[in-house]
């Protein structure tokens, strides 16, 4: 409870404050009400005797006043709870996101156990909100009046009876937070069929809704979810019946407990042990402890378990410090300038866990304002390079020099700076739901509108070059808001693209990139869902532009990679031959071998017809 009390403060302190000391009066008054009552009908029968005194108005006044202003102060202790609940919901996301996205590089991601928690947390953050909730509202009001309650009831009544009563009820509190504990954990286990029910209900909703219908599979998937979510839900079922008959028999000794104390409390009064206005104290009193529910402190537990989650994943030591920036000789810094030179120094690499080596010892030069063009076979670490050339992922050893300086010594400012000169066109492109204006635009890092439901407004002219350079000015003017549209079909008045007519979009946002900042262009797989009228305008297009920035053309497609002066082979996680086109034909070598495999597919169709 501690742990989400000092989370809570840190989160806002005089919400935190505020809420606990609202709370303290708020079990003060819970106190104070049967105290009142008590004695208020303690002094009833010299009311009727000698008629109503100063001192019986007094504490009828405080009565009625102490029941409204529980309400009060109830009502008011709900706006800084509210107020907790939503820094407690707005600090996890962003702490959750700054493990995988504050920083330049990617190696958080890669690594399966901050995944792994990553994902343990974001599946059970609300822990932690509904235990700040719990901590620093109505459990704390209810901890404080039971401790107020029971030392009333040992003042008025007995301490005997007092303390087995709160025993009582604090044991039959923590069962039942046992319990729940147990069925969470339970249920949390069973993440085999929880997982497989998932993948049915999105295989049945998402992208694969249309052929899931095609095939007529929405029975068997609407099948598998229901076994799936009734397997992870049996062991549940198994412990709540397990449960019911000792909690029924716990409750039933808490309420015998509490019968035992009332019935007490009347043989006292009876035999003149226990006057009327302790009777009066007394039966409110034992009503209250016996009825206080604890089972609260599960959720806190489980909040503050998560909470250190989040501290230790957000930890990371003593920070270094702040290396001082790199300067050129020329006085630029290296994530700065223009079209830089990018040397792959025997480069190594070796994702996590990773058996084997991706990269052995890559060797290769992007000159200044040069094109290169990578081809190879899959899984020969084509996307990796890419990944080492951002520097999303640092070297397993060797080097990347930008301009004579190694990528490893930049500071996080250079680093950005540096990816923010690369633009970038790869496999898995971002496909963004805002309007293709949006979506261009962001290539040179700012916003066009910002606005998915925003009004049809003039494209700046570096919008429009950039769209006749990657063939889009057709698909614009044919969307329904042209550069308004949100690229999204469930959005109200939005479009879907292709596969290719996205691909132009990224397209055209990297031009976009190269015309207000990047130096480097990197296209991997560009031609992938183009048409062939599409793919020559990109070639075309990408040899014009090549000649003003560093870039790097990765591709299956022979057509794509044939025309840059410089190609690069890439086996074994190395470059085994580097030439023009014609001059890595003539030495009949592993491009002459893969260029041949091609087109022999084309050759044997034209002598078929």
């Amino acid at each position: 409870m501690f742990v989400l009390w000092r989370y809570a403060y840190l989160l806002s302190p005089a919400a935190a404050v505020s809420s606990v000391a609202l709370r303290v009066l708020s079990a003060g008054l819970q106190v104070a009400t049967p105290l009142l009552v008590g004695a208020v009908v303690g002094r009833l029968p010299s009311v009727v005797a000698d008629g109503v005194d100063i001192a019986f108005v007094l504490l009828l006044g405080l009565l009625l006043a102490a029941l409204p202003l529980g309400n009060v102060v109830e009502a008011l202790a709900v706006i800084p709870l509210e107020r907790l609940q939503a820094n407690a919901e707005e600090d996890v996301l962003l702490r959750v996101g700054a493990v995988g996205a504050a920083r330049p590089d990617l190696a958080s991601l890669d690594n399966p156990e901050i995944v792994g928690r990553l994902q343990q947390i974001s599946v059970n953050r609300w822990w932690i909100t509904s235990g700040v909730q719990l901590a620093c509202g109505p459990l704390a009001a209810l901890t404080l009046s039971l401790v107020g309650r029971s030392v009333a009831l040992g003042i008025v009544f007995s301490w005997w009876g007092a303390l087995v009563l709160a025993a009582a009820t604090i044991a039959r509190s923590l069962y039942g937070a046992r319990n729940i504990s147990r069925q969470m954990d339970v249920w949390t286990a069973q993440t085999e069929g929880q997982k497989h029910a998932r993948y049915a209900f999105t295989q049945g909703m998402g992208k694969t809704a249309k052929e899931v219908r095609i095939f007529g599979l929405a029975g068997f998937l609407r099948g598998r979810f229901w076994t799936h979510t009734t397997e992870a839900l049996r062991p549940y079922w198994l412990i709540r019946r397990q449960q019911a008959v000792e909690a029924s028999l716990f409750g039933l000794a808490h309420i015998a407990i509490a019968v035992g104390t009332l019935g007490y409390a009347g043989w006292q009064a009876e035999h003149g042990r226990l006057t009327l206005s302790g009777l009066a104290t007394t039966l409110p009193l034992v009503f209250s402890i016996a009825s206080t529910n604890l089972s609260g402190y599960a959720e806190v537990q489980r909040g503050a378990t998560v909470s250190r989650w989040m501290e230790q994943l957000n930890s990371g030591g003593t920070p270094e410090p702040e290396p001082s920036a790199t300067v050129l000789e020329d006085g630029r810094r290296p994530g700065h300038g223009a079209a830089p030179m990018v040397v792959f120094d025997e480069v190594r690499f070796r994702y996590p866990r990773a058996s084997s080596d991706t990269l052995r010892g890559l060797s290769m030069t992007l000159d200044a304002g040069a094109a290169v063009a990578l081809v190879g076979v899959n899984g020969t670490g084509k996307s990796t390079l890419v990944k080492l050339l951002a520097g999303t992922h640092q070297p397993t050893s060797g080097r990347i020099l930008v301009d004579g300086v190694d990528l490893a010594e930049f500071d996080e400012e250079e680093l950005r700076s540096w990816q923010l000169r690369i633009a970038p066109i790869t496999q898995d492109f971002v496909r963004l739901p805002l309007s293709v204006g949006d979506n261009i635009e962001l290539g040179a890092g700012r916003l066009w509108s910002g606005r998915i439901d925003g009004e049809q407004q003039p494209p700046s002219d570096a919008m429009e070059a950039v769209a006749a350079r990657a063939g889009i000015v057709d698909l614009v003017d044919g969307l329904p808001r042209r550069w308004a549209t949100p690229l999204d079909k469930t959005i109200p008045g939005g479009a879907d693209l292709s596969g290719g007519e996205w691909q132009r979009v990224a397209l055209a946002r990297a031009l976009r990139a190269v015309d207000a900042r990047a130096g480097v262009l990197v296209l991997d797989e560009p031609a992938a869902a183009l048409d062939v009228e599409s793919e020559a305008r990109l070639v075309n297009g990408y040899l014009e532009l090549a000649r003003e920035v560093t870039s790097l053309v990765i591709s299956h497609r022979f057509s794509v990679v044939r025309p840059v002066p410089t190609i690069c082979v890439l086996e074994g996680g190395r470059i085994v031959e580097k030439g023009s086109h014609e001059e890595l034909m003539s030495v009949r070598g592993r491009y002459h071998d893969m260029f041949m495999t091609q087109a022999s597919r084309y050759v044997e169709v034209e002598e078929g017809l």
